[in-house]
């Protein structure tokens, strides 16, 4: 387990990056949206959605839910976090896999793959599995797959268009959007 000082490290390396990439290769898109991703959900820095989400954005759910526009990414986060939060309060992201492709004239479309592993469901153990490994469904929270389309609007690289699927227990409903 981190302590304090390394904690407070590795999201400050993290954050360097996020705040410096210049997404000038597919490799770049997946280092960045990777740490992007982990400073959202585990060190709960919902503010930084509006550091790449366009104010306009498109966000397709799983079952025909469509919410546009910076405000509903920030509700439906708030909101997926708070159950996250009530139910694995130590809950930590894994990515299965990341990759992107484009290019800086295109743009770039990126494919991730997380799963939730929550220690304390597993008697508090102090590791998390590695990165790349399904854990089964009785192991871990959620899984989710999403694909974002990023180009650059106005000299600044944003996500335009995300396409979301997770497991049925985080899923939004019509009456939540």
């Amino acid at each position: 387990m981190l302590n304090i000082s390394q904690n407070l490290e590795k999201r400050r390396e993290m954050e360097e990056y996020v705040d410096h990439c210049e997404l000038k290769t597919p490799e770049e898109v997946s280092r960045l949206f990777l740490e992007y991703t982990r400073l959202i959900w585990d060190y709960l820095l919902i503010g930084r959605i509006a550091d790449f989400y366009n104010n306009d954005i498109v966000m397709n759910h799983a079952g025909g839910v469509t919410v546009q526009g910076l405000e509903s990414v920030y509700s439906g986060t708030l909101s997926s976090v708070a159950k996250c939060l009530s139910s694995a309060p130590d809950n930590q992201t894994i990515f299965v896999d990341i990759f992107a492709e484009g290019n800086p004239e295109d743009g770039y479309r990126f494919i991730q793959a997380t799963t939730a592993y929550r220690p304390g469901e597993h008697g508090g153990q102090e590791y998390a599995p590695e990165e790349g490994v399904v854990l089964p469904s009785s192991q871990n929270g959620h899984t989710g797959l999403c694909e974002c389309l990023v180009k650059k609007i106005d000299g600044k690289w944003t996500i335009v268009e995300e396409w979301l699927v997770r497991s049925p227990d985080t899923q939004p409903r019509q009456d939540e959007v």
